[in-house]
């Protein structure tokens, strides 16, 4: 899939989660197990919104093997329900919640170490990714190896094991689904079989249950089967890049399988910037002085963080949400905070020490921020490898399970080729907007701050990062607006 055609991913989305469409009966095949052929692509799309977009009708043409589970989110019972109904809710939250912080320190240690290899880079270039759309993708992955292949994807991600894996992505889908009128936060997946393709349909249901993700069969590389991926990805994405979209497309050589994943999240600032506060001055990039438009508040009751090498402050987004800015200390660069655990133990408050308390003062802040639209392609695969994830790249030696499907019966391995993720986000005076996708294409103590007021003016290259319940949604730098 091209990058140009896979950006259609991100199109129009309705204004709230969109069911997937009726599961078609498929009759199941058991098969007789050989090695894998051709290519897998995968395809990921992350949208954050701040206002609504209009929604279009959804139509899935690929039978759906399997449909994705319903959220089994249980909303907080109103006030006068019965006693039992809030047990149940509270007994059900206390469970959630458990597992969340159990996927918080791997889910930040896996954006920490790969940020540093994907965000690094002291120059014009602006660089952005999602952590957890990334993190999804590859215990989805997961999930159709086996062998050392597997147990490097699970190390990777910092679990044992994969059925513990499943159940905290579980736990983290229902833990950011959010749909309250304030704020939408909706994951949502799909697996995309090939005709062809012989599979378990309990498998298939799993995935559908623990992911929840739908299951779909149909032509990979038709124009049917193109339209119904589309289709389905713009219902649950925003417009953000809806003027770089052409029609999306697999290409119909070696296309086995592909997997979609969104996630669709709408808030604004908790507090508002006033745009008759917006100054116009200076941003000192690497590359020279650009004018840029300043949003700001004065003497603004805030937490200032430090650490050794950088002064940051949170933004709240309405319904518990965050926005980090992170600023080197003058002589260090953005590269110097991304070769640190500190900023990402910092933004998922993993720190809850007498020496973190230290580091952070509650007090008035001068704060000055530029309206940003950054953008940035980035190819994951060498971070990956680095982090230790190599056999899903090798022609042969990695361990595509032929226990869950099948291709046929060449003998043609299954490698993971590329994984490229596309990102935007822009801010403004009400709030956030950004938007992602991430493609997998598988071949066959500083000094303390000032006691009353400090300025916090971020004119020159910076970190940013988007948070929900502590966990990573996007982090970037801008390294010019």
């Amino acid at each position: 899939m091209k990058k140009e055609q896979i950006i259609d991913i991100i199109g129009e989305a309705p204004d709230h989660y969109v069911k997937d469409a009726k599961e078609y009966k498929k009759k199941r095949r058991i098969p007789r197990w050989s090695k894998w052929m051709g290519s897998i692509a995968a395809v990921l799309a992350i949208a954050l919104l701040v206002t609504n977009m209009p929604g279009i009708p959804l139509t899935v043409s690929a039978h759906a093997i399997s449909e994705a589970s319903e959220s089994r989110k249980m909303e907080r019972p109103e006030n006068g329900s019965d006693s039992e109904m809030f047990d149940e809710w509270r007994t059900q939250l206390d469970a959630r919640k458990e597992l969340v912080e159990t996927a918080q320190t791997p889910i930040a240690g896996f954006a920490g170490l790969v940020s540093d290899d994907v965000l690094s880079g002291v120059d014009g270039t602006n660089r952005v990714w999602s952590p957890i759309n990334a993190y999804i993708a590859l215990a989805m992955t997961a999930e159709l190896t086996d062998g050392e292949t597997q147990a490097q994807i699970l190390d990777v991600l910092g679990v044992s094991d994969a059925a513990e894996l499943r159940k905290r992505v579980s736990a983290v889908w229902e833990e950011i689904y959010e749909d309250n009128g304030k704020e939408i936060s909706v994951l949502a997946n799909s697996l995309w079989l090939d005709k062809d393709v012989e599979y378990v349909q309990e498998k298939m249901d799993s995935i559908a249950y623990d992911y929840y993700a739908s299951v779909y069969q149909g032509d990979l590389g038709s124009e049917k089967t193109n339209k119904a991926m589309t289709n389905w990805m713009r219902n649950q994405t925003g417009g953000l890049l809806k003027d770089r979209t052409l029609k999306c497309q697999l290409e119909p050589k070696d296309q086995v399988l592909a997997i979609a994943s969104t996630i669709y999240f709408q808030s604004q600032w908790a507090d508002k910037f006033n745009a008759s506060d917006n100054t116009h001055g200076m941003f000192h990039a690497v590359t020279g002085d650009e004018e840029a438009t300043f949003m700001n508040k004065k003497e603004y009751h805030m937490n200032y963080y430090w650490g050794e090498d950088f002064g940051a402050v949170q933004m709240f987004l309405e319904n518990g949400s965050y926005m980090w800015f992170i600023l080197p200390d003058e002589g260090k660069t953005v590269d110097d905070v991304l070769a640190s655990d500190e900023y990402m133990d910092m933004i998922t408050q993993l720190s809850n020490n007498s020496e973190e308390e230290s580091n952070r003062k509650w007090m008035k802040v001068n704060f000055s921020v530029p309206q940003f639209d950054v953008s940035a392609s980035t190819d994951l695969k060498e971070a990956l490898q680095a982090a230790g994830l190599t056999n899903l790249f090798e022609l042969y030696g990695n361990d595509f399970s032929p226990s869950i499907i099948k291709a046929n019966e060449n003998d043609d391995p299954v490698y993971l080729d590329s994984i490229n993720q596309d990102t935007r986000v822009k801010i403004d005076e009400k709030g956030v907007v950004a938007a992602s996708y991430i493609e997998l294409n598988f071949g066959a103590g500083a000094a303390m701050p000032p006691d009353e007021v400090i300025d916090f003016v971020l004119d020159r290259p910076f970190v940013f990062a988007i948070t929900k319940s502590q966990i990573p949604l996007f982090v970037g730098t801008v390294n010019t607006p």
